[in-house]
């Protein structure tokens, strides 16, 4: 029985000082590094607007999507605005996963991995601009 723990230990930390020399080297890279920070950076802006928008809120129930041709077509709570920077969050650490999975001899995967995670905090925060905008006008 310990033999088998010793075993599974010794595996774990094998893959986590492999996991630690991958993100290193994603860190390393200038591009990536900076693509990540900004992607993280609006993230936090996103999160930042989600409290905004909860802290400003005075009913129980806000329009969460408008649609042009239909109008408000999703009510919730204001609590509900949370759920889209942990969207967002969640990507971001999909891609850096993701990233290490199709690691190459160029970093091709990383740019296009940490790009996306970028355009997808970017998107986040149209998102709740736009329920902002219904919202609070």
């Amino acid at each position: 029985m310990k033999a088998e723990l010793l075993k599974i230990a010794d595996f774990l930390h094998n893959k986590n000082s492999g996991l630690k020399i991958e993100v290193i080297k994603i860190w390393r890279d200038k591009r990536s590094r900076v693509l990540l920070l900004s992607a993280l950076f609006f993230n936090f802006i996103a999160w930042l607007i989600g409290v905004f928008i909860n802290q400003r809120v005075e009913d129980k129930v806000i329009a969460l999507h408008h649609n042009i041709y239909f109008g408000i077509t999703l009510i919730g709570s204001a609590k509900q605005v949370y759920f889209i920077p942990a969207l967002g969050f969640i990507i971001i650490t999909l891609n850096l996963i993701f990233s290490h999975i199709a690691k190459e001899e160029k970093n091709f995967f990383i740019y296009v991995f940490a790009a996306s995670s970028l355009l997808a905090s970017i998107f986040i925060i149209l998102g709740l601009s736009s329920i902002m905008l219904i919202n609070f006008r």
